[in-house]
């Protein structure tokens, strides 16, 4: 007879996790079953490609044992040359933590405060240019599932989900019912705005040329505010004209509720800083017309509005902080890119920047004593002088983590590992330090 614990339900020797939050991407599904007998996972259901790459990542190739320049050792070491690096250190930089738990995440905000040194995320590579722009703008934002029930009107600008998150539309947007969606896709408008073609064309496919972005949200915003054509119709792209655009407006203004998903494609862009603020102008200029509008950015690592969460509570700003200074916060002097010639070692955990990073950065990495918490081999690790192998969090290790809303997720341990967890060894650092 099965028997209900938690979760879980038994028959036997196996078991059955019904309700596993995935650790791949930020939108943290959490109606993930797995079946798993022995301690092996045997199915997964529900989850997507990445996703089940994920779960079963713990199956891959692994970093087997500490590391202390370049020769095996034990953990025992390890931390204690990683805390002799640090002590060491006039100004260590500690990076990454964007796949890591909120616990890890705290512990390494504490040994960024305790030496001195600079602490910064992906948030700062992937979406600085969005805080600046708040400064002008007020922000509307909604959680998903206030986006799932209410938005007839779904933009995705600059976002492919399709690739980055598959399973975005299927749970928060496109597809499912809500309150304003009782049929679902056929109950809503989709617009997809982007400088190539899409997966996301259910309904509206604008394909806009690059650095067009800037031009093409504020010709929108005009629009609604009720400006003429004609003093500026020569700022059109005759590909698309004043008439799509027109169109777009009145879909537009005319929706119930609205959001506009905003991905890498303008976040990163060569123009990102004056794109941001043009569709923060025109999320603003939709509400003042009497329509509801929610602007979201796509978060992509599974943990990175942990951090920011973790950031904003602790010390008011969302990445970049440089505890060397009075002034901690202050991008393009405080972020990872702006401090990296001044700082004299590294603790990276979870993150592989060598792969990531500008050539001339990864060059000053590798001339400073790294050290690496990270469960897989990266080319960070090949350059580190101290590696730390770890469980994967939300796999072999359960830890909290918040999804791209800013909603908190328990992240369950699905099978048992020998590894401890990043929390475990980020504490024995941090119990080493001066």
């Amino acid at each position: 007879m099965a028997r209900r614990n938690g979760n879980r339900v038994m028959a036997g020797a196996t078991k059955i996790i019904n309700a596993a939050v995935c650790p791949f991407c930020a939108c943290l599904c959490d109606d993930i079953v797995i079946s798993l007998k022995n301690n092996e996972i045997e199915e997964i259901r529900n989850a997507c490609r990445f996703g089940v790459e994920k779960f079963y990542s713990y199956r891959r190739p692994r970093l087997k044992y500490p590391r202390v320049e370049g020769r095996g050792g034990g953990y025992k070491e390890a931390i204690s040359k990683a805390a002799e690096i640090l002590n060491g250190a006039n100004k260590p930089l500690i990076y990454g933590l964007s796949n890591s738990s909120y616990e890890a995440q705290r512990v390494a905000l504490e040994i960024a405060k305790r030496r001195r040194g600079v602490l910064d995320i992906s948030e700062s590579i992937c979406h600085n240019l969005l805080y600046a722009g708040l400064k002008k703008y007020p922000f509307y934002y909604a959680l998903l599932d206030e986006i799932r029930e209410k938005a007839n009107v779904i933009v995705y600008w600059g976002s492919n989900p399709f690739i980055s998150h598959p399973r975005h539309l299927s749970r928060y947007s496109v597809y499912p019912t809500g309150r304003y969606a009782m049929k679902g896709v056929t109950d809503r408008d989709i617009i997809v705005i982007d400088v190539v073609e899409s997966e996301v064309k259910k309904r509206w496919l604008l394909q806009v040329k690059p650095g067009d972005d800037v031009r093409i949200a504020d010709i929108i915003t005009r629009l609604i505010s009720g400006e003429r054509v004609e003093r500026w119709e020569e700022d059109i792209d005759v590909e698309i004209g004043i008439d799509t655009l027109k169109e777009i407006e009145d879909k537009l203004k005319r929706a119930l509720y609205g959001v506009i998903f905003v991905g890498l494609g303008v976040l990163a862009s060569e123009n990102a800083g004056y794109t941001l603020e043009a569709i923060l102008a025109l999320v603003d200029a939709l509400n003042k017309e009497g329509a509801k509008y929610v602007l979201f950015p796509m978060k992509g690592h599974y943990n990175v509005m942990g951090a920011v969460q973790l950031l904003m509570r602790e010390t008011g700003y969302p990445f970049g902080l440089d505890f060397s200074r009075e002034n901690i916060f202050e991008p393009g002097k405080t972020t990872v890119m702006d401090v990296i010639e001044d700082v004299d070692a590294a603790l990276i955990v979870g993150a592989d920047p060598v792969a990531s990073f500008p050539g001339d950065k990864v060059k000053r990495l590798a001339e400073i004593p790294l050290i690496v918490i990270d469960p897989f081999e990266t080319p960070t690790t090949s350059l580190a002088s101290v590696v730390l192998p770890t469980a994967i969090t939300g796999v072999e290790a359960e830890g909290i983590a918040y999804r791209m809303d800013g909603l908190p997720l328990k992240l369950d341990k699905i099978v048992n590992s020998e590894y401890p967890t990043d929390i475990e060894v980020l504490e024995g650092i941090y119990r080493s330090l001066k």
